[in-house]
C-alpha cells in the first residue's frame, strides 16, 4: 500500500518542472517566419531567413546626361543589415558609396548613336552583414542624351516656331526619346517680363499648355514683329531652356527697313542674334543694326516728315538687370522720308545663371512722323502711343558661345 502511495508522489514531482519548462518555451520561442530576433535595426520588419532580393525598381530610368542624381539602392530579406555594395558597368559620371548603397553624380556625355539613349546592365551585389553572404542582381538602366537648345540657333528665326509638333521639337533639341519630358513656361510665368530674367513674354493671343507642352492661338493686335519667349523643358531631371517664337506679319503705316551686320534690307521680322561669353560684360549693336522708318506721306512731300518721334521699351534681359541701363536707340535722326535709328545695349557679365542657356531681350518701338510737331511729341506717353502710326516688336536672342 505504501509503495502504491509513493508512485503518485513521484509522478507529481517529475512532471511539475516539466510543465514549467514547456510553459517557458512557449513564452520565449520564435518561429522562423516571425521577425528576426537578432535584428539591430530600429524597425526590424524583414522576415528572418528569407532570401535577400535587390530591388531594381529603386533605380530611376531613364536618366539624363547632365542631371544630378542621388539614388539609394534597396534590398529586402535576410537579416535586413546590408553593406559592401558593389556595382559594375555604372554609367560614366556616377559613383557608388559601398557602405550606404547610394549612387550619386551626373551622367557625362558618352557617344550617343543616332541621338538615342544608351542601355546599361548594372551588376549589383550586396552583403548580408549578419549572415556573411552575398547576393547579386542585374538591373537595367538607360541614360538619355542631354536635351540641347543650342542647335535652335541655326533655325531661320533662331527659335522654335510655336506651332512645331512636340516630336519635331524634341528632335530639334537632339533628343531621341520623348518619354519622361515635362514642360513649363520660363521664370517670367507668362505675359509679364521681369527685369533681368531673360525669358521674354508670350505675345497677345497665344497661350501655353504645360501638360501637353504645346501652344495655341494666334497673335492679336497691330504690332509688327516676332516675339520670342522661353520654355523650360525637363527630361529625367535635366532642364534646358528653349526659345519659342511667333510672328505677326501685319502691314504697317511706315516701311521698316533694317540693315543688320552690313546686310541691307534684312528681314525686319527676324530676331537679332547675339552670341555672348557668360564671363564677359555684355555688348550688342553698336552700329551693326540700323533701321530706316519711311513714311509714304513723305514721298514728294518732305514737309510731312518735318517732325518725328519714337519711344521704346525694353525689359526681360540681363542687359537691364542693373541701373543705369545701357540701352539706347541712338544715334537717331530725321530724314526726307521719315527717321532712322540704331541700337546699342550693354550690361554686366551674366555669369553662371546664363552659362548654358539662351535668353532674350525684348524691345518694343512706336514711330510717328508728321508736319505737326505737337502730334509726334513724346512728352505725353499715352497721347504718343495713340498718335504713333507704326508699332514694332524686335527681340534679340542670345546664345552662349563655346558651350
Amino acid at each position: 500500500m505504501s509503495a502504491h502511495n509513493t508512485i503518485p508522489g513521484l509522478h507529481l514531482l517529475t512532471h511539475a518542472p516539466l510543465a514549467t519548462l514547456v510553459m517557458a518555451l512557449a513564452l520565449g520561442g520564435c518561429s522562423r517566419d516571425e521577425l528576426a530576433p537578432d535584428c539591430s535595426l530600429p524597425d526590424c520588419t524583414v522576415p528572418w531567413g528569407s532570401e535577400v532580393g535587390i530591388d531594381c525598381n529603386s533605380l530611376p530610368s531613364p536618366l539624363a546626361v547632365g542631371a544630378d542624381y542621388t539614388i539609394t539602392l534597396e534590398a529586402n530579406g535576410g537579416s535586413g543589415q546590408y553593406g559592401n555594395w558593389q556595382v559594375t558597368n555604372l554609367p560614366p559620371g556616377l559613383t557608388l558609396d559601398a557602405n550606404t548603397g547610394v549612387i550619386s553624380g551626373s551622367p557625362t556625355d558618352p557617344p550617343f548613336p543616332g541621338n538615342q539613349g544608351i542601355d546599361y546592365s548594372l551588376e549589383i551585389t550586396v552583403e548580408d552583414e549578419a549572415e556573411g553572404t552575398n547576393f547579386a542582381a542585374t538591373c537595367p538602366i538607360t541614360v538619355n542624351p542631354r536635351l540641347n537648345s543650342l542647335p535652335v540657333k541655326l533655325e531661320p528665326y533662331r527659335c522654335v516656331d510655336y506651332q512645331t509638333a512636340f516630336q519635331d521639337m524634341v528632335a530639334l533639341l537632339e533628343g531621341g526619346d520623348t518619354t519622361d519630358i515635362t514642360c513649363d513656361i520660363g521664370m517670367s510665368g507668362g505675359n509679364t517680363c521681369p527685369i533681368g530674367d531673360g525669358d521674354g513674354r508670350l505675345p497677345p493671343g497665344i497661350s501655353f499648355d504645360a501638360s501637353t507642352c504645346t501652344h495655341s492661338g494666334n497673335i492679336t493686335g497691330d504690332r509688327r514683329g516676332t516675339w520670342v519667349w522661353m520654355i523650360d523643358i525637363t527630361q529625367s531631371g535635366y532642364t534646358t531652356t528653349v526659345p519659342f517664337c511667333a510672328t505677326n506679319d501685319v502691314d504697317t503705316f511706315h516701311d521698316i527697313r533694317l540693315t543688320a551686320n552690313g546686310v541691307v534690307d534684312e528681314d525686319e521680322l527676324q530676331p537679332g542674334l547675339y552670341e555672348y561669353d557668360p564671363d564677359v560684360d555684355l555688348g550688342f549693336g553698336n552700329g551693326s543694326y540700323h533701321w530706316d522708318i519711311e513714311s509714304p506721306d513723305c514721298v514728294g512731300t518732305p514737309a510731312e516728315c518735318n517732325n518725328f518721334g519714337f519711344r521704346f521699351d525694353v525689359t526681360c534681359s540681363p542687359f537691364d538687370v542693373a541701373a543705369p541701363w545701357g540701352i539706347t536707340l541712338s544715334p537717331s535722326m530725321g530724314g526726307s522720308l521719315g527717321l532712322s535709328h540704331e541700337m546699342s545695349a550693354s550690361g554686366p557679365a551674366p555669369g553662371d545663371a546664363f552659362r548654358a542657356r539662351p535668353w532674350v531681350a525684348s524691345f518694343e518701338m512706336a514711330y510717328c512722323t508728321s508736319s505737326d510737331g505737337a502730334f509726334c511729341s513724346t512728352a505725353d506717353t499715352a497721347q504718343f502711343e495713340q498718335n504713333a502710326q507704326t508699332k514694332y516688336h524686335f527681340d534679340v536672342v542670345a546664345y552662349p558661345v563655346d558651350q
